[in-house]
């Protein structure tokens, strides 16, 4: 087996617990459209699909479907979350966990959060240089689980490396099913962690990827990936 040259990261409840940010700037368009407002509760159950299927998810059932509006709201909301995208934190310990495996290969960042927001985050939580690519959603390219923006960081890798790497040589890890079916389509191995919005068994569910429960048994894991 070939050895791991790039580790591709997600964002939201990966790295970092976003929640706060994005119910915020949700509810702020939800009230001034006069919808019901949600909870932190809520948001997991729909984040990480998205910005256009978080937006159809958020309002209610009779909007839902509604191309023009739910683009209108996309709009709004991408306003407010300028504001709101600051109540973001790192998980605790998780730099140091990334500056221990810097040094063994490459590490990227990968989210469906709108990309200029995933550029700000990666440089606002984490040490200048850490990441070779910080990407995220735009509208010119599809979101996860399409494999693209992988394919993507794994082609910056090796112009960076000066070789050419193949999807067995990288590892996606992710909270959620949308980041184990990328790996999936994109043919790389996958660690899924339970630190962020989904569940222990749910993960476990999806397939016969490793699930990281703490940091420790991710390194532990990656380790045995031959890291």
């Amino acid at each position: 087996m070939k050895p791991i040259k790039l580790l591709i990261f997600d964002l939201d409840g990966t790295l970092a617990d976003t929640i706060d940010g994005i119910t915020e700037g949700l509810n702020r368009v939800m009230a001034a459209e006069g919808y019901p407002l949600h909870t932190r509760e809520s948001v997991l159950g729909f984040v990480n699909y998205g910005v256009r299927q978080y937006i159809e998810e958020a309002v209610p059932a009779e909007v839902r479907g509604d191309y023009d509006t739910v683009t209108r709201l996309m709009g709004e909301y991408n306003k407010h979350y300028a504001d709101t995208y600051t109540m973001t934190a790192a998980f605790e310990g998780i730099t140091d966990l990334l500056d221990s495996l810097k040094d063994r290969c490459l590490l990227a960042m990968n989210s469906n959060k709108q990309d200029k927001f995933v550029k700000v985050l990666g440089k606002q939580l984490f040490p200048e240089g850490l990441f070779i690519a910080a990407e995220g959603f735009r509208d010119d390219r599809p979101a996860k689980p399409d494999p693209g923006m992988a394919y993507a960081i794994m082609e910056i890798a090796s112009q960076k490396l000066g070789e050419t790497l193949t999807p067995d040589q990288c590892v996606y890890i992710g909270d959620s099913d949308i980041d184990f079916y990328t790996a999936q389509n994109a043919g790389m191995r996958c660690v899924s962690v339970s630190w962020g919005y989904r569940p222990y068994k749910f993960l476990r569910a999806l397939g016969d990827q490793p699930v990281a429960r703490t940091q420790e048994e991710l390194v532990a894991i990656l380790k045995d990936m031959g890291i």
